[in-house]
């Protein structure tokens, strides 16, 4: 493990980081667990990064330590699509096309040549036995004596192996899902799937029952309380189900269309709720409250996602690094990092601090003891499967509709609010685009550095002092 020092406050541990020489490129090597090495198997994983900036090191690690994990899980654990993965790998080593096994006779032959080689003694000869008398051996007499893979690979070869929709569903989550919330999404859009159509052969999925599962959402089919998804929901899943259809015709090879390619989705968007947005009524209804009772962890954050309109979690991956409350316009620096990424390229950007921001900063630095994060309880600078913010979400809007405010308004509901004061002081897109966090159209407003933190602070100012009582 490798400590980098990304300041004079704040360093960070970083596992499987090595490097040949002093000044040279970043590695990635991990030792590879005694189980799953196997014979003659790789002790080490070691893989240049191809960068000496140890942040872009440490995100590239975190990437491969998690491809890591997953692989030597399947390992442990094989799973139906890595068995297929695998099975897939034999043919093409053997010279043998999934898609058209009888493309190259005498690759096929070898192949089962080598499939008879990993058959007991005894099972070979009471085969050949049945064989003498004119017996039937059927694939399930062979394939039950043989390693999954190479069963897998033999139905392969023979044209008899079904890949089902759960197969692709396994496929897609090994490959592209990596935290339990993309598990779930992925699951979800086959769980529907399969519960209307049953569990079968990709290729047996056609257009119309593409449109058919649209349908049966959008009407409440798939509920006991017969209520419809969303339009924008069911357009995700479609997303889903076409992206993880084109993984497994790609990676396996199969000649098929895809049946979720540009499938309509009628009236898409029209259903859609407007986000609850805060009003300055509610704001001072909260900060009544806020100011009730000392600041603690939560209302600290609460305050600083309402006074910069930033997203809750960029407020709570905020490290003390990022803080700067000594500049002449006071600032935090919203920037990716290893335990924290960023939702879009313009999200990297410096929001000025009001007065009241400040002190909500100055307080959660008192109330973290030593630790180089902002709020240690839920940043401590590990990459957690969950995300924090979730967890301070709850408890947050909890909090807020028992201080008697509407319960369609949440902590992303600040973030609505605060575009609405802005827009009600006449401040302009551009600005209010740059301290949100948001693209600008036009090519101009590619050039130039933007605006600076004192123009930011101005208009931040005149939108807060919309709900500002004069004691505050």
């Amino acid at each position: 493990m490798a400590h980098i020092y990304l300041s004079s406050l704040i360093t960070m541990k970083v596992k499987y980081l090595w490097r040949k020489t002093p000044t040279g490129s970043y590695y990635y090597k991990r030792p590879v667990p005694k189980d799953v090495q196997g014979p003659g198997g790789r002790r080490f994983v070691q893989v240049c990064l191809h960068t000496t900036d140890p942040k872009e090191a440490a995100r590239k690690i975190q990437a491969l330590a998690a491809k890591s994990d997953q692989e030597w899980e399947h390992q442990r654990n094989p799973s139906r699509a890595t068995t297929i993965a695998q099975a897939t790998r034999m043919l093409h080593e053997h010279g043998v096309d999934p898609s058209n096994p009888q493309e190259d006779p005498e690759a096929l032959d070898v192949f089962f040549d080598m499939v008879e080689g990993q058959l007991p003694e005894r099972v070979r000869e009471a085969h050949y036995d049945a064989y003498q008398e004119g017996l039937t051996i059927g694939p399930k007499d062979i394939d039950q004596h043989l390693p999954p893979a190479t069963a897998a690979a033999l139905a392969m070869a023979q044209g008899r192996m079904s890949f089902l929709a759960s197969d692709c569903r396994d496929q897609y989550i090994q490959a592209r899902a990596h935290t339990d919330r993309a598990v779930r999404a992925a699951t979800i859009p086959f769980n529907y799937l399969i519960e209307l159509f049953g569990d079968r052969d990709i290729g047996k999925y056609k257009r119309a029952e593409a449109n058919k599962y649209v349908q049966h959402l959008l009407s409440g089919g798939h509920s006991s309380s017969g209520k419809g998804i969303a339009t924008t929901t069911v357009q995700r899943y479609i997303t889903t189900l076409r992206a993880a259809w084109e993984l497994a015709i790609k990676e396996n090879e199969l000649d098929l269309k895809n049946p979720w390619s540009a499938v309509e989705i009628p009236k898409l968007g029209k259903d859609a709720q407007k986000r609850e947005s805060f009003t300055v009524p509610d704001y001072k209804t909260m900060y009544d409250a806020i100011d009730s009772r000392e600041l603690d962890g939560l209302r600290c954050i609460l305050t600083l996602v309402a006074e910069t309109g930033a997203r809750l979690g960029e407020i709570v991956g905020l490290p003390v690094s990022d803080c700067h409350l000594k500049a002449s316009v006071p600032y935090i620096q919203l920037q990716p990092h290893p335990w924290r990424s960023l939702k879009t390229t313009q999200s990297t950007r410096k929001v000025p601090l009001t007065d009241r921001a400040v002190k909500a900063i100055s307080k959660a630095l008192q109330l973290r003891g030593d630790s180089p994060y902002l709020f240690p309880h839920y940043t401590d600078g590990t990459v957690p499967k969950r995300s924090p913010a979730d967890a301070v979400s709850q408890a947050l809007n909890k909090w807020l509709r028992a201080r008697g405010l509407p319960d369609g308004l949440t902590c992303h509901s600040l973030r609505h609010g605060m575009r609405d004061l802005m827009r009600e002081v006449g401040c302009p897109d551009s600005v209010a685009n740059q301290f949100l966090g948001w693209e600008s159209e036009g090519q101009g407003a590619k050039y130039g550095a933007g605006y600076s933190l004192g123009q930011l602070r101005e208009w931040l100012d005149k939108a807060t002092a919309l709900y500002v009582s004069p004691d505050h």
